[in-house]
């Protein structure tokens, strides 16, 4: 399994069309859906992640480009055709991140923001609004590294099965260690790793078997179009003039 990570940053109009061009035209067709500027910038960044993993993964350049996503059973997408790559990707805040592997991987990235604990009764196992209750009182930094700790825990869960959290969360039970989570509808344990190398950001990655690497693998995204490319965006030649 290979994990990862990278940092947005802002893009010009000119730049999101050249950029979008190197992409899946179904991750393109997301982008013109997008009402919102930020959304279409971290999903254009999502799909740059995705094309960087399935190049290090050892395909060339010429899958890509004529790289088809399909649809699992739940909607889980995949590469057509390609049986050895499995992958998963989430973006939150500033941060995107893909996991990707040979057999099914989930993924989930969230910015701690500030939550209500009715989430948590609405949404969590009653073992596990227990365990937050017990941290009432308590540093507050715990509480939340704990709320986060298992609402990722479950978005990866539900990523992995391509389910959704439409299909709910509550059915899943993580383990007090987070090493692992219990689906109960299904009878079935997945191994679960965190990750809080990104400060003010809790990242947690799901799958059938427990081996995960020690840290996901910050790529600068910027450098990489430039350098595997031939994408030319303003934005290097004002730097280059600086």
């Amino acid at each position: 399994m290979q994990i990862y990570t990278a940092k947005t940053y802002e893009l010009q109009a000119d730049e999101e069309e050249q950029l979008c061009s190197l992409l899946d035209p179904d991750r393109i067709r997301k982008i013109a859906a997008f009402g919102s500027r930020g959304e279409r910038v971290r999903s254009i960044f999502a799909g740059l992640l995705l094309r960087h993993a399935f190049l290090r993964a050892g395909h060339d350049i010429e899958e890509w480009k004529h790289a088809e996503i399909g649809r699992g059973m739940y909607g889980k997408p995949y590469i057509k055709g390609i049986r050895d790559f499995h992958y998963g990707l989430s973006h939150s805040g500033e941060w995107v991140i893909c996991a990707a592997d040979t057999m099914p991987v989930g993924v989930d990235l969230q910015e701690m923001k500030p939550w209500k604990m009715t989430l948590a009764k609405r949404f969590y196992h009653e073992r596990e609004y227990d365990r937050l209750l017990a941290l009432d009182g308590a540093d507050q930094n715990r509480q939340t590294e704990a709320f986060y700790s298992m609402w990722t825990a479950k978005e990866s869960a539900v990523k992995l099965s391509g389910r959704g959290i439409g299909a709910g969360i509550s059915q899943y039970v993580t383990a007090e260690d987070y090493s692992c989570i219990y689906d109960m509808d299904h009878e079935r344990m997945f191994y679960t790793r965190r990750y809080g190398m990104v400060q003010g950001y809790m990242i947690c990655v799901c799958s059938e078997t427990d081996f995960f690497p020690d840290l996901p693998e910050e790529i600068d995204l910027e450098n990489i179009v430039w350098r595997e490319t031939d994408v030319k965006c303003e934005r290097k030649k004002r730097s280059e003039k600086g």
